[in-house]
């Protein structure tokens, strides 16, 4: 079930980064700001009219990259998520993305089918410290196992593991979202380049990028 919907999620994200402006009056800028107004505040009637696509289309985009992040940062490898867990996380994500701060600044084009646009982030410590926080439960999940702290048969113990896992991970993420400080403003460039049929957009690699910058992922390394 869950690598059906990541499968699904990372379908709707390759197709959706697509839509773009077509010509030369294509404001890169703008289309930045309609990116990061839906991907993060879940605000879609500026970038409805910028990319030309519907509000409803626009949602399933933002649910999709949501539920993306959390299977990539969260809960990778843990593909039997229940439904109300599943929702757990992309709730909290979802606040989460909804407090960063970003100002969009000025557009240059650099080539005759691309755009650098400059954005200034204020990068948080989130997952430096959840990340150690959440090393060390799981240390102490794994020692409680080997004391004996977990009965049943070798399935049933992995699965109670998982189970206290998960339920400890979100109440870390949770405590890191809101003892979350922010970091000096820093600038960071965006492209948006345009394919063949003169079509502009901001790949996906390059969004996942700017995340990793909002969240200091260099500081921290792997989240598995």
């Amino acid at each position: 079930m869950r690598k059906k919907a990541c499968a699904l999620a990372a379908a709707v994200l390759a197709g959706m980064m697509a839509f773009a402006g077509c010509g030369g009056d294509f404001d890169a800028a703008g289309y930045v700001q309609a990116v990061l107004d839906e991907r993060l505040q879940g605000e879609f009637t500026e970038a409805s009219r910028i990319m030309d696509t519907s509000e409803y289309e626009l949602k399933q985009d933002y649910e999709a990259a949501v539920d993306q992040f959390v299977y990539d940062y969260l809960t990778s490898g843990y593909d039997e998520l229940s439904d109300y867990t599943l929702y757990e996380y992309e709730t909290l994500v979802k606040e989460i993305f909804s407090v960063m701060k970003y100002d969009v600044q000025k557009a240059e084009k650099t080539d005759s089918k691309e755009y650098e646009v400059s954005v200034e982030i204020q990068p948080v410590d989130l997952f430096v410290n959840y990340v150690p926080a959440l090393q060390e439960a799981s240390k102490e999940i794994e020692q409680s196992a080997q004391n004996g702290g977990y009965e049943g048969t070798e399935e049933e113990i992995q699965e109670m593991m998982q189970y206290d896992y998960l339920f400890r991970a979100y109440d870390l993420l949770e405590e890191a979202y809101l003892n979350m400080q922010y970091s000096d403003p820093e600038t960071v460039i965006v492209k948006v380049e345009a394919d063949d049929g003169n079509t502009y957009s901001v790949s996906e690699e390059e969004y996942q990028t700017l995340l990793e910058q909002f969240f200091r992922m260099d500081e921290v390394g792997s989240t598995d």
